[in-house]
C-alpha cells in the first residue's frame, strides 16, 4: 500500500472507530471471549451469523488499530458520500449479493494478497429472526479456493442487540467467539465444505445466547414488527397486527395480545405463553396467498426510485404497487407501468424496508417507508418466482 493509500486508509479507519465503532461498544459492551484465538497477521477469512447489521464493527472492537478488517458490503451504502469514501478507503467493497461478480472476486484476491483480514457473511445480509438463512453457496467456493484460513465467528446476542426489523436497537453485552479456523483444498466438494462451514454458526440466535447478553431495557420494543410479522398469524390478514404503544402487539380482531420483552421475545397476557418471533414468522409464512376481488395478492403505497446506471437513483415519488400472480402494476400521479414477473433476474431486501427488483435493463425499489412490508413482498415473489430469490448455484442447476 503507498503512503498516500495508507495514510487515507487511517484517517478512514479512524473516523469509523470513533463514530460506528463508538456507537457499537458503548451500546452492547463486547467481550472477546478468547482473545488468544484472534490472528495477529496475515490474509484470512472472517464469517459468522449475522443478525445485528454492525457485527463487523463488533468484531474490529478487537482489532488494532491500522488492521481493521477489509470486507464486502452491499453496494446500497455505497451511493456517495462520506461514508463511502470511509468504506472504499479501509478496504470495503461493492456487491449485489447473490449476483456472480468475478470483479468482486479478483478485488476479494488482491485484499488477501496484500494480508488483510477479510469478513464476510455468507447469508447475504442480517438474519431477520435470527435463524440461518440460505448460503450464498459461491462463498464457499471462494473460502475453498483460496487457500487461506476461513474463521468461525460467533456473536452472541447478535439478534437480541438489535434485530432487522427493530426501530430501536436494546443496551446488551455481546460476546465474540471465536473458533479455530477450518482450512481446505482445491479438491474439496462444495457439499463437504458448505456441511463444515455451516455447522458452527446453526444456532438460533433468538433461542439461543448467554444470560449475560439479555438486553436490561429497551425503548419500544415492539416498534416496526410490523416489517417482519406482516399478516395476523390468527387470521391471516395482512397489516393486521399492530403496536399501539411500542411494547404490546394486537390484532384487529382482539383475539391476541402480546407483550414485547426486551429479548424480542413475546408473552401472551391471556395464556401466558411465550413466542419468538421465529416461530411467529414461520407461522405466517406457511399461510397461503390470498387474491383480493380484483386478484391482487398484495397492494401497498410505496416510494419508487429507478436505476438504470449504478449508482444514480432516480425518484418517482409515492404510487401505488400491486402485485398479480404474473405481473407488478405502480400507479402513481406521474407513473403508470405494468411490469411482467417473467422479466423479473433477481430480488432482494436492502436494509429493512427497501425491496429492489432486478430487470436487465434496471432496477426498481420500492420503499416501505410507513405501512406495508418488504418482506411480505419478498415472501411472496418466492413463492411465485422461486428462482428470484436463489443463489447463483441454485439457478444454474434449475
Amino acid at each position: 500500500m503507498s503512503e498516500p493509500d495508507r495514510a487515507g486508509h487511517l484517517l478512514a479507519e479512524a473516523l469509523l472507530r470513533a463514530t460506528v465503532g463508538a456507537f457499537a461498544k458503548a451500546m452492547w459492551r463486547p467481550v472477546l471471549v478468547n482473545p488468544e484465538a484472534l490472528p495477529a497477521r496475515g490474509p484470512c477469512f472472517f464469517y459468522g451469523n449475522h443478525s445485528n447489521m454492525l457485527d463487523a464493527f463488533v468484531l474490529n472492537a478487537f482489532t488494532r488499530f491500522g488492521q481493521c478488517t477489509a470486507g464486502v458490503m452491499t453496494r446500497e451504502r455505497f451511493r456517495g458520500g462520506l461514508a463511502t469514501w470511509a468504506f472504499r478507503r479501509i478496504g470495503l467493497l461493492p456487491t449485489q449479493k447473490r449476483l456472480a461478480e468475478p470483479p468482486l472476486i479478483r478485488g476479494v484476491y488482491r485484499l488477501l494478497e496484500a494480508g488483510r483480514a477479510v469478513v464476510i457473511y455468507p447469508e447475504g445480509g442480517q438474519r431477520w429472526t435470527g435463524r440461518p438463512m440460505p448460503w450464498i453457496e459461491a462463498t464457499a467456493k471462494l473460502f475453498v479456493r483460496c487457500g487461506v484460513p476461513v474463521y468461525p465467528v460467533r456473536t452472541h446476542g447478535s439478534y437480541l442487540g438489535w434485530p432487522r426489523w427493530a426501530d430501536h436497537p436494546r443496551p446488551a453485552r455481546l460476546f465474540v467467539e471465536i473458533l479455530p479456523p477450518l482450512t481446505f483444498d482445491r479438491a474439496t466438494p462444495l457439499d463437504e465444505a458448505l456441511a463444515r462451514l455451516r455447522a458452527p454458526i446453526a444456532a438460533h440466535d433468538d433461542a439461543v445466547f448467554p444470560p449475560e447478553s439479555r438486553p436490561r431495557r429497551a425503548y419500544r420494543p415492539a416498534a416496526g414488527l410490523h416489517r417482519l410479522l406482516y399478516r395476523d398469524p390468527d387470521t391471516g390478514t395482512y397489516g393486521g397486527l399492530s403496536s399501539p404503544d411500542g411494547t404490546h402487539v394486537v390484532n384487529r380482531a382482539g383475539t391476541l395480545r402480546l407483550r414485547m420483552l426486551s429479548d424480542s421475545t413475546l408473552v401472551d397476557e391471556r395464556t401466558g405463553a411465550r413466542h419468538t418471533t421465529g416461530d411467529l414468522y414461520e407461522r405466517i409464512r406457511a399461510l397461503p396467498l390470498e387474491k383480493d376481488r380484483d386478484g391482487a395478492l398484495l397492494r401497498d403505497r410505496v416510494a419508487l426510485h429507478t436505476e438504470r446506471a449504478y449508482p444514480h437513483l432516480v425518484p418517482h415519488g409515492t404510487v401505488t404497487a400491486t402485485l398479480y400472480d404474473d405481473a407488478l402494476r405502480l400507479e402513481g400521479p406521474d407513473v403508470r407501468r405494468t411490469v411482467p414477473l417473467e422479466a423479473l433476474r433477481y430480488a432482494d431486501i436492502e436494509r429493512n424496508y427497501k425491496l429492489q427488483l432486478t430487470f436487465s435493463d434496471e432496477m426498481l425499489q420500492l420503499g416501505f417507508t410507513g405501512a406495508g412490508s418488504a418482506l411480505a413482498w419478498l415472501d411472496a415473489l418466492a413463492r411465485l418466482r422461486p428462482d428470484v430469490t436463489a443463489t447463483v448455484t441454485e439457478r444454474a442447476a434449475a
